[in-house]
């Protein structure tokens, strides 16, 4: 067969691993991907991917690429008529870039009202976070690396881009579902891909006692509504039933962390890199010349900017361990509430190495409903991560509680106009049995 999205026109206006990762499994399944580069950013020997050089230029295969300045009129222009002929729209960038170039989703469905839009960015389109996000990944750095998660505050944790990876997946198989419903129905949808939402339903994946503990302390969970109890914790539930569980650990925990409640969010992946403070560790964007030389400002060591090494994003990343020791040398000596704080006062994506109960206590989490009751076949009640995909600012589906093997055959049966007489009271194991 032809490739099952032969035809398709998908123009990709993306900065960060997540957005590239969607418009390449839309390219593997035969999408004709265009991406939108900036003509004065050289993309290819930029550090937008945490996955390291190759796999970040490995991320632009089976794409074509246009170089477009949209700051320009002439740009503009010409990335609107890009646009009138694609069937999807990726974007992950500051927020705002393509509303002040007339390409916000509102403005396109006008005119194209089969238009499928798809928006990845860190917390989302609505909610506290919205409005400060920056683009794509920066601002989830806690997040990486959380199914990894490190065994004690003060060592680096794993390298798993899990909120880049997970976003970009959501994403892809959004717009496959759209696209369908585009064809049957004539409209398209604007889907919103929150990656911290993306991450923390990849976690659930992992349920358990201590994610429903975790929604607890975060005050997502009323205690009425947790069954049971463990060593004067509440919050029993069976195993893989709840919320993401963080692998019970030994080490030490920051202050005010519950007990327990070790899982780490983080990754030291080149060139997005975690770095150790004083008392702990924090991430930082290394994404651009602007944010390392701000970066070499704050540390008083305007000389590696001269340093061959590190003279872009691509060595940068080749010699990312020195770069590790020679930052860290100085990161060591305060606190880094401190450093996070400079950071952000020049501009510089950062985040502290976070615990999945703070996570869930973000109220970006409460106010998009992610955590939410789900009753089990045995009549206890637990928590879950529910899809994070919003279609046109709603969910798609509402929840439904997971069914008792077979709670549903008679009204299956019935719909297919079968009789299923004593199916039921068959042996449910046995030799050769599924």
């Amino acid at each position: 067969m032809n490739a099952p999205l032969s035809g398709i026109r998908v123009i990709e206006f993306c900065r960060g691993a997540a957005g590239a990762y969607c418009g390449l499994l839309l390219a593997d399944m035969g999408a004709d991907v265009i991406m939108v580069d900036d003509p004065v950013d050289d993309l290819s020997n930029d550090s937008r991917s945490p996955l390291g050089e190759s796999a970040q230029l490995g991320l632009r295969r089976n794409k074509r690429s246009v170089a477009l300045d949209l700051l320009t009129l002439e740009g503009r222009s010409l990335a609107h008529t890009l646009v009138r002929g694609a069937d999807v729209v990726i974007e992950c960038l500051p927020p705002g870039t393509l509303a002040s170039a007339g390409l916000a989703y509102d403005a396109l469905s006008g005119v194209q009202p089969h238009l499928v839009y798809v928006s990845i960015s860190a917390f989302g389109q609505e909610g506290p976070r919205s409005v400060t996000q920056p683009a794509g990944v920066p601002a989830l750095q806690a997040l990486r690396g959380m199914l990894g998660a490190a065994p004690s505050g003060l060592e680096p944790p794993r390298d798993l881009p899990v909120a880049d990876l997970a976003a970009g997946l959501y994403a892809a198989f959004s717009t496959s579902a759209a696209l369908v419903a585009a064809r049957l129905q004539g409209r398209g949808v604007h889907i919103d891909v929150p990656m911290l939402g993306a991450t923390l339903a990849i976690a659930a994946l992992r349920g358990g006692d201590e994610g429903a503990e975790a929604a607890h302390r975060a005050g997502l969970v009323p205690p009425a509504t947790m069954g049971g109890e463990r060593g004067g914790a509440v919050g029993v539930n069976p195993p893989n039933a709840g919320v993401a569980r963080a692998a019970p650990r030994v080490g030490a925990l920051e202050p005010g962390d519950a007990e327990g409640d070790t899982m780490r969010f983080g990754g030291p992946s080149a060139p997005w890199p975690t770095f150790r403070a004083r008392d702990g560790y924090f991430g930082m964007d290394l994404d651009g010349q602007a944010h390392w030389q701000a970066i070499c400002a704050l540390v008083h060591r305007v000389d590696l900017l001269d340093d061959a090494r590190f003279a872009n994003a691509r060595e940068r990343a080749r010699h990312q361990a020195v770069l590790r020791d020679v930052l860290e040398a100085v990161f060591v000596l305060e606190d880094r509430g401190v450093w996070l704080a400079r950071l952000v006062a020049v501009g510089v994506p950062c985040t502290a190495i976070s615990t999945y109960s703070r996570v869930l206590a973000d109220p970006q989490v409460a106010h998009m409903g992610w955590v939410r009751p789900m009753v089990l076949p045995s009549g206890e009640t637990t928590h879950t991560i529910v899809s994070p995909v919003r279609l046109n600012g709603r969910s798609p589906v509402s929840p439904m509680d997971p069914p008792a093997p077979g709670e549903h055959t008679s009204d299956i049966l019935a719909e297919l106009g079968a009789d299923g007489g004593d199916v039921t009271a068959r042996p449910v194991s046995g030799p050769g049995r599924f």
